[in-house]
This record gives C-alpha cells, structure tokens and sequence, in this order.
C-alpha cells in the first residue's frame, strides 16, 4: 500500500507545471455602496464601514443619500455637519459620489446650500462602459418646501400633545414623505442622458427614496419606460430596512444602514455596505455586514468591537 502511494508521488512530481501571472480583466468595476446615516447617526458605526472600504480599495464609493442629519436653515451647521461627514469619510483618495436625502436637502435653502456647496442634486456619468444615474428624489418646488415646513410643524404639536395622533396629520399622510418626487426637468434630464449612452453594457440608478413604489408617480415610470430592453439595476435607501425586488424583469435594491438609526418595525436590519462588481456583461452584489468585517489584526476596524450593530436596541 505503502509502495503505490509513494510510486504516485513521484509520477506527479515528474510532471512540469507552469503558472502564468493572470491576465488583467479588460472593463472590471468594482465599487461601494453606502446606507443611509442619520435619524439619529450612531457614533462610530460608519468609521467601521469607511474604514472597511479604504481596506477593499474599490474604484469608488457610490450613496443613497441621508448623509448628514440637516432639518435647519443655517448655513453654520450645514457646513459643519458635512464636514464631520467627510472627516469620518476619510476616503483616502477614492472618488465618492453623494446622493440627494431628505436630510441632505430638508428645504429650500438646504438646496442652495446643497447646490453650492456639495454639487448638483442630479448627474450621471460612464465608468467603463457602464452608465451611473444619480437622482434626486426629493425635487420639489420651493412653494412645496414652504408647505411642508408648515405641515411638519403643525404635525409636531399635535405629537407632543398626543403621539398617536400624529398619523391622522396632513404631514404624516403626505405621498411625499415616503417616495419623494421627481420633476420634469430632471426626468427629462434622465431620459436624454440614457438616449446618449444606448450601448452601455449596464445602467446602474441611485435614488434616495423609493420613488418607483408609487403607483400615482409618472415621471421615474417614464424613465423606466425608457430604459425598457437594456440591462439596469436601481438602488434607494430611506426606510432603514433592506428588501430586494425583482421589477420588470430587473434588480432594484434597496439598502438598510451604515450608521443610521434602526428601528423596530423594520424587517431586516442590519448595518452594512453593498459591494458591486462587473467583469462582463451581468454585475454581482454581495452585502457585506460591518461587524463581519476584520482587519488583519482580526478586529472590527476602527475600534468597531465596542460598537452596537444590526439592532434596534443601538444607540
């Protein structure tokens, strides 16, 4: 037995292997997602996840919005509010590319800010023969702003006096609140730029809120139009909750947190990044959790093992 064990080991032995370096992959994206971080941001959470990503080294780092927590109209907090941002970005140099979230642009003068300061609240461009499409959903009027401030006022007396009432407000049954809006300008903005980009391999869409979940909305349904017979996948946060849906035969994924607050009605929680890749002609996504994530140390980078995940119950 001994004897035809060994008599294999030296015919394997006398065989010549050659191992070529590989070859490069001609068109590989390979990029980060991040969730939403506000409604009461958890300090240190989305260090965990930026901290994870300078390690992954992605081409770039894509939002869905909600970057800091806003709901004001002075400029002082604005700009200090994004500078924390960036700071716990630290990016190190890989190009990041924010979304527009109801607390990124909370009214009128937020917009100005926003469009000032940060850049425009929709844009698109094409890596690799892919076509990214950043959107704004939350493109109302400046007379709509004005409303709104009016309505979440009223709503947050009638709170303070009986919490179960605030339901039965006009601000709480606002369509708006849940899947935002998008106006004809920036429909028609979208749709020329998937018209000018007809042989791009993939179209990949961000949007903060949900705008395709409702029915009586016109214009993203005519981008989806649109975009009938070629290959997309749109991605949005704002509910905090992770859900997939397969729509008109495509992927629209909607991601949970990096950092935000977590609530307790919310199906699947979990504080996570998503990682994106594409080496041919159909991208592959893998939800990456942040207390899974380890350093070569085998620790949660930055200091996350002290940190509270996944749960509502983190604060």
């Amino acid at each position: 037995m001994l004897k035809s064990i060994f008599s294999s080991l030296v015919l394997v032995s006398s065989v010549a292997f050659a191992f070529d370096a590989p070859e490069p992959l001609k068109g590989q994206i390979r990029f980060a997602i991040i969730g939403d971080l506000t409604g009461g941001e958890r300090d240190g959470v989305f260090k965990v996840a930026s901290k994870g990503i300078e390690q992954m080294q992605p081409d770039f780092i894509m939002s869905i919005g909600d970057l800091i927590e806003g709901g004001t109209e002075d400029e002082a907090q604005m700009n200090s509010e994004w500078a924390t941002f960036q700071n716990n970005l630290g990016n190190k140099g890989i190009p990041f590319y924010p979304a527009v979230g109801n607390h990124d642009i909370s009214n009128a003068k937020m917009r100005t800010w926003y469009e000032k300061t940060i850049g425009p609240r929709y844009y698109h461009f094409v890596y690799q023969n892919s076509l990214f499409i950043v959107m704004d959903s939350e493109d109302f009027t400046d007379a709509f702003f004005t409303d709104l401030k009016v309505k979440r006022n009223q709503a947050i007396e009638v709170y303070k006096k009986d919490p179960a009432q605030f339901e039965n407000t006009e601000y709480a049954k606002l369509s708006q609140r849940y899947y935002g809006e998008i106006s004809d300008n920036q429909r028609d903005y979208v749709i020329d730029a998937i018209q000018e980009n007809p042989n791009v391999r993939w179209t990949f869409i961000f949007m903060h809120k949900p705008v395709w979940q409702n029915e009586q909305e016109k214009n993203f349904k005519a981008i989806e139009t649109e975009l009938m017979g070629r290959n997309y996948t749109v991605f949005n946060g704002h509910v905090h909750s992770y859900q997939y849906t397969q729509r008109l035969g495509q992927d629209y994924i909607q991601l949970a947190t990096s950092g935000g607050k977590i609530f307790e009605d919310q199906l699947v929680n979990m504080d996570h990044i998503m990682w994106v890749g594409l080496s041919g002609d159909k991208p592959t996504y893998l939800n990456i959790k942040l207390d899974g994530m380890r350093d070569k140390k085998g620790e949660i980078p930055a200091s996350g093992q002290s940190l509270c995940f996944d749960n509502a119950d983190c604060k």
